[in-house]
């Protein structure tokens, strides 16, 4: 089990907080989240607890808006065909989706494209330029890819092809040559939210066509919920304007979902109550990966825009049992990840390769090994002949930085910050393994791989109740930049029931050695190792979140433990 550090990051002086407290009327604790997230005065705080979509940037801030707007217009003035792409991802998928049903009540010349990821692999391809060109295609909108994909935009212009691409990953130096290069990561581009999705900037493009022909705000807000779905399962910044979409987003997402989105939650079979980010990224954005990871992408963007409800529900029922299917995939390959691991513990990476796993999970797999042993990690595969693979990053380690010190030795490669993919030739692979390993070896900090527990404040489990939960509620929608908040205890024993669940989870009632006769339920996910110290009634302390409790038809708090000590 990992030791993990907890990093109590309030800053501000107790006097500041008492006095934030006192001025909106809320519990002390509550007043530090605020200062945690810079609000430090009634206004910002208004601002942060009542988003509003009037605060929307101008989507012509953005850099090529302009020109992106007038090929839209004069494409549809003249009748052409268009091509939507997208990247097989949740936020490819629904990128598309959005654009496509913006774009129907447009022109019937219009259709959509998401590249295979076996066939063709991330990003634009070849066998989609050709598609298009047979097809008498002269536009195409990517989203979600495309910043360097310099040669096949060149060799769709040869073709008489032009593109608007709509993205948000890391430019290179170069751009493509594009109609409209759409991106606010663009060093020249002055848009005030950089952190959008790759839907996100499809949505702003959609705004800009909306406001220069003076269509009503709701033909773009329709699209809010397909919005957040790609907020949360992309993982980026909840600020800012990503805050006020996903607040929205959610809004709809609960109330008057679209009928593609309505059929994905159904399949998700939640307990109940408002759906937020976490089930967005714990049981919608699965299922919609799913397709594109084991089979194609493209059904699930039928899903998404069919009108017929028996094309849905057939739809989804298939990808629900996709789903199912990838848990068993991604199970069985982290326990062989696992074992080939074993002798590497003082290593600062995790890399690992097998010709035989799947494609479609390496990046979760990636992910689950990450947890596991707390370093960047690196899972590979093969396909085509070519050594394909995934990364992870660590908090404060840019990933991506270390990917392109070793770019000598890869055919290709792009992501972020703390995500990335890369492809290379099968003789390679060895080499490569070992300069990741001596780059980040000799640039990581080494406090950055010991996983951290960022702890809000401190808390008394007594001063819990509905009231403070209600509030601590509108911090929503959490995500990064917008963490859960987790609470430190240091006087929990245990009051009740201690068992332990599927072998790694405890169950228990929580109290404050000073006050027995209020109770909590509490789920402590992998700290089954400490049933019995839990269970013999000592003292210990505990970092947490509030959450809510759903069980046939009854809602109750619970406390989820993060980390125990005694």
């Amino acid at each position: 089990m990992l030791n993990k550090q907890w990093i109590n990051i309030s800053s501000h002086s107790s006097a500041q907080k008492e006095e934030l407290a006192k001025r909106l009327g809320i519990h002390p604790v509550l007043a530090q989240l605020l200062l945690n997230r810079g609000i430090t005065n009634f206004e910002e705080a208004k601002t942060f607890f009542r988003p509003n979509l009037e605060f929307l940037h101008d989507p012509f801030l953005m850099k090529d808006m302009d020109k992106a707007v007038a090929r839209l217009e004069l494409a549809l003035k003249k009748n052409e065909k268009i091509l939507v792409f997208g990247d097989y991802d949740v936020d490819g998928t629904t990128a598309v989706s959005m654009m496509y049903l913006f774009l129907k009540n447009l022109t019937d010349n219009l259709s959509f494209y998401i590249p295979d990821r076996y066939k063709e692999g991330y990003g634009i391809s070849n066998d989609s330029i050709d598609f298009a060109a047979e097809n008498n295609f002269t536009l195409i909108i990517s989203l979600d890819c495309g910043t360097k994909s310099l040669d096949k935009i060149a060799s769709a212009k040869e073709k008489g092809i032009d593109y608007i691409v709509c993205d948000h990953h890391q430019p290179g130096e170069i751009l493509p040559d594009a109609v409209a290069m759409l991106n606010p990561k663009r060093k020249d581009c002055a848009y005030p939210c950089k952190h959008l999705s790759g839907a996100g900037v499809g949505f702003k493009l959609i705004q800009a066509y909306c406001e220069k022909n003076e269509l009503e705000k709701e033909e773009y807000f329709r699209y809010l919920d397909l919005l957040a779905v790609s907020i949360g399962a992309d993982i980026v910044p909840i600020v800012g304007e990503n805050r006020v979409l996903a607040y929205y987003g959610l809004q709809k997402l609960n109330q008057n979902p679209s009928p593609g989105l309505q059929t994905i939650i159904a399949i998700a079979k939640r307990k109940g109550g408002e759906l937020t980010m976490s089930d967005i990224g714990f049981g919608i954005g699965p299922r919609i990966n799913a397709a594109g990871r084991l089979y194609s992408g493209s059904e699930i963007v039928e899903l998404l825009v069919s009108s017929d409800k028996q094309m849905r529900d057939d739809i989804g029922s298939a990808i629900d049992s996709y789903n199912e299917e990838r848990k068993s995939i991604e199970k069985s390959i982290t326990e062989e990840a696992l074992q080939l691991l074993i002798g590497e513990e003082e290593k600062c990476t995790s890399v690992v390769f097998n010709s035989s796993w799947h494609k479609g999970v390496v990046g979760i797999v990636a992910s689950r090994l990450q947890e596991k042993y707390y370093r960047p990690t690196l899972v590979f595969t093969e396909a085509d002949g070519k050594i394909t693979g995934s990364a992870r990053s660590v908090k404060g380690f840019n990933i991506l930085e270390a990917i392109e010190q070793c770019g000598d030795l890869l055919e290709q490669y792009g992501g972020h910050d703390h995500a990335a993919g890369m492809t290379m030739k099968a003789e390679d692979y060895p080499a490569f393994k070992a300069k990741f390993e001596e780059v980040v070896s000799a640039s990581i900090p080494r406090e950055l791989l010991q996983a951290k527990i960022m702890v809000e404040d401190t808390l008394s489990i007594n001063d819990i109740d509905e009231k403070f939960h209600r509030l601590l509620k509108q911090f929503e929608p959490f995500g990064p930049g917008n963490e859960t908040p987790i609470f430190s205890s240091n006087d929990f024993i245990n009051n009740g029931e201690c068992s332990v669940l599927g072998q790694e989870h405890l169950k228990l009632e929580l109290s404050s050695i000073q006050n027995t006769s209020k109770k909590f339920p509490a789920i402590a996910f992998r700290q089954a190792i400490f049933s019995k110290q839990i269970s013999s009634g000592n003292r210990f302390s505990a970092c947490y979140s509030i959450n809510e409790n759903h069980w046939k038809n009854k809602v109750s708090l619970q406390l989820e433990v993060k980390d125990v000590r005694f």
